[in-house]
């Protein structure tokens, strides 16, 4: 089916540009109610073929519900998925800000909601990509403060302990001096350690075994820093029996077979 081009407005309190979205069903507007849209979005976006349906489902509603919790942090989730989806820089930079906008939305009028503090820190996150080295560390301190404020209120969802994980773990790996400038502009130094990150990665192994081969990938980096090959293979080998679904699981897949190889050196 070839697709056309539909151009969706961001429509959010701070900007109102539109942008081009590739098209590729001919949906009808249905009225649906908070419940039925929720529960369909959340169906859609399961499968990775489907998510920006999903977006598009959720942008068709946007007037009626954007006053609703359970509708501003999926739309902020959503702007996660489509800049995921996207391989165009200017496309991701905008998807990125238009849903850190919907998330700082969602966390003002619902502080206590967990997954509005989850998705505002992943779109911190993505906004990050796109600034220079002051910001980025702006956007870290921010990212694992409303990281830390989501697990404390969805204490068992494994997502946020992988998220937590690749925190400790790009902290671990920072450099002296990427460190020393952290200190230098907001006054305190980044900390965390590999142990720190592999207790996480393992915290989503034990709520959801099997989460996914970015874990799996992760567990075996953990393991190799700490001199523990043979965990290093196992989990390895676990990621390879689990099947190759999105980009990341892709990129994951590449990242362990590597890890395998330097292993039986």
């Amino acid at each position: 089916m070839g697709k056309c081009l539909r151009y969706v407005t961001a429509n959010t309190d701070t900007e109102e540009q539109s942008f081009p979205v590739p098209k590729a069903f001919n949906t009808h507007v249905e009225e649906l109610n908070l419940d039925a849209l929720i529960q369909m979005a959340d169906n859609l976006r399961m499968n990775e073929s489907t998510k920006m349906e999903s977006f598009e489902l959720l942008c068709d509603h946007k007037e009626k519900f954007r006053d609703e919790i359970e509708f501003i942090w999926r739309f902020a989730r959503a702007y996660g998925d489509m800049y995921e989806l996207s391989t165009n820089a200017q496309e991701k930079k905008h998807y990125a800000n238009i849903g850190k906008t919907l998330g700082e939305k969602a966390i003002t009028r619902a502080p206590m909601n967990g997954y509005c503090h989850l998705w505002y820190a992943v779109l911190c996150g993505y906004v990050s990509e796109f600034e220079g080295l002051q910001n980025k560390i702006n956007y870290g301190y921010r990212f694992k403060e409303h990281l830390d404020k989501a697990i404390e209120f969805l204490p068992e969802e494994p997502f946020l302990y992988y998220l937590k994980g690749r925190y400790c773990y790009t902290v671990s790996k920072l450099s002296w001096i990427e460190k020393k400038m952290a200190a230098t502009l907001f006054g305190k130094i980044p900390s965390s350690t590999v142990q720190e990150a592999l207790q996480n990665f393992l915290k989503v192994e034990e709520l959801h075994p099997g989460f996914s081969k970015s874990n799996y990938m992760f567990l075996a980096k953990c393991c190799i820093d700490l001199d523990q090959t043979d965990d290093a293979v196992k989990f390895c080998n676990l990621a390879v029996l689990l099947p190759c679904v999105t980009k990341e699981d892709k990129d994951a897949q590449k990242e362990v077979k590597k890890i395998s190889t330097s292993l039986k050196r």
